[in-house]
């Protein structure tokens, strides 16, 4: 059997993660290579830079995890209904954080309620990957 077959939805949802990780990433570029010598690397941050390269930087440090938590789950034979819960609010709050940034961090609220449903689906595929070794 094919790996890619094995892991549809991991390949679903780490593909589209991936693919926003990069936007975010090519945002934050494309404000660099438009916005003269004060957003140049080396340099503190504009105001035009600092949620753009903190929406980017957010994306690269949680995806991964969530990627890998995934596909944990998914080579245990969790129910693709599950995995498809799991990787869609992943997807979900990676673009809802993606759109605070993109609104300059109003409101605050959405940061707060983001970060902890973020930190709770972590956690809870963590804990059913746990679950799943010593059932």
């Amino acid at each position: 059997m094919l790996v890619g077959f094995a892991i549809p939805v991991t390949l679903l949802y780490g593909g589209l993660l991936v693919v926003l990780v990069v936007l975010l990433g090519s945002w934050v570029s494309l404000i660099r290579l438009f916005g003269g010598p004060a957003a140049r690397i080396g340099k503190p941050n504009p105001e035009n830079l600092i949620y753009p390269v903190r929406a980017h930087g957010n994306a690269a440090e949680w995806v991964p995890l969530g990627v890998l938590a995934l596909l944990l789950l998914e080579l245990a034979h969790v129910p693709s209904f599950w995995l498809h819960l799991c990787g869609g609010s992943l997807l979900g709050l990676r673009l809802l954080h993606a759109g605070y940034a993109l609104n300059r961090g109003r409101p605050f609220a959405v940061a707060v309620v983001v970060a902890v449903l973020h930190y709770s689906l972590l956690g809870g595929m963590g804990l059913t990957a746990v679950y799943m070794h010593f059932r």
